[in-house]
């Protein structure tokens, strides 16, 4: 018969637990491997997916570092995977650091412009005929405004006559 190493007291204790605190607390709280921690809460009930590895304030930190520093470094500092910290910073919302992209701007870069050249200069041509329409448009309200303006002037200066 095999022995159990771990009971069924520690398993019931990890999983309530992991109710409050992530899985590297959990580990370095009962002095179990970190890889051991989730086998132990599903056996203690603890529903498996339910339990985050890492702080949502960890995630943010570590996102935060890396927009400064390059992914080596994070992960030395972190001793978290460079596609973890792409994932968690797509999930989070954080600007892409990816070839292709200006950091700066957040726009793709000239090349990647380039291939759209032919959309651009269309869209310029439609987008001038209509700055030619509407311009045409202002000048007649204009004329229309000139015209209202030497109507209320006449009106003011025969109503002025009449009152002396």
């Amino acid at each position: 018969m095999a022995s159990k190493k771990y009971s069924d007291a520690l398993n019931l204790a990890v999983a309530k637990y992991l109710e409050s605190h992530t899985q590297k607390e959990a580990s370095e709280n009962f002095g179990i491997p970190l890889s051991t921690v989730p086998y132990l809460a599903s056996k203690g009930g603890h529903v498996i997916g339910t339990c985050p590895r890492y702080a949502m304030s960890f995630k943010h930190q570590v996102c935060q570092y890396y927009e400064h520093h390059t992914g080596d470094e994070t992960v030395v500092k972190y001793d978290v995977g460079k596609a973890t910290i792409y994932a968690w910073r797509k999930d989070l919302g954080y600007r892409n650091k990816h070839r292709g992209y200006n950091l700066y701007t957040n726009q793709v870069t000239p090349k990647a412009v380039r291939k759209n050249y032919r959309m651009v200069k269309n869209e310029n041509g439609d987008l001038k005929a209509l700055l030619m329409d509407l311009r045409g448009q202002v000048e007649d309200l204009k004329e229309q405004n000139r015209e209202q303006s030497q109507r209320i002037n006449t009106f003011v200066t025969a109503v002025g006559g009449l009152l002396q």
